[in-house]
């Protein structure tokens, strides 16, 4: 059976590359900047932000602490967690030291043990804006308003 030239793709040729030549050929990887940004989790889910705060003391100097409580929907997995990104890389490791495994003791008793590890997203979550939208509550005003036929 004669193989139409048209519709066949062409050989490819398979070529073997030295370990130089390698290193020239790979895509310029992005510049990585130092991972700051840290999750503690499985914290109690009855903790408050207040109450992290005083048991994290002393706490190095951090640029951004946020505490998410605990959601009831993911009964019974039920944790608090907290993010926290630290200004000094060398303070992680102490702070990691010191934590990972920590065991926060909840009102009732229970135990807790804490996982420190680094933050999967760590960009820092930007300030939210509270100020009001000017055009809020003006559909009503008759100046504006155009009808439809």
């Amino acid at each position: 059976m004669k193989e139409d030239k048209e519709n066949t793709r062409p050989r490819e040729k398979r070529v073997e590359l030295k370990g130089e030549d390698v290193e020239k050929t790979e895509k310029p990887k992005e510049k990585k900047e130092a991972m700051t940004k840290i999750v503690i989790r499985r914290l109690p889910p009855s903790l408050t932000k207040e109450e992290l705060e005083e048991q994290l003391q002393p706490l190095p100097e951090v640029d951004y602490l946020e505490f998410f409580s605990s959601d009831t929907s993911m009964y019974p997995h039920l944790f608090a967690r907290a993010y926290i990104n630290f200004k000094n890389q060398e303070d992680i490791v102490l702070f990691r030291d010191r934590f990972d495994g920590y065991v926060f003791i909840d009102n009732r008793g229970q135990e807790y043990p804490a996982i420190v590890e680094f933050a999967p997203f760590q960009k820092i979550a930007k300030k939210r804006s509270k100020k009001r939208d000017a055009k809020s509550g003006t559909i009503d005003e008759g100046d504006n308003i155009m009808l439809w036929t």
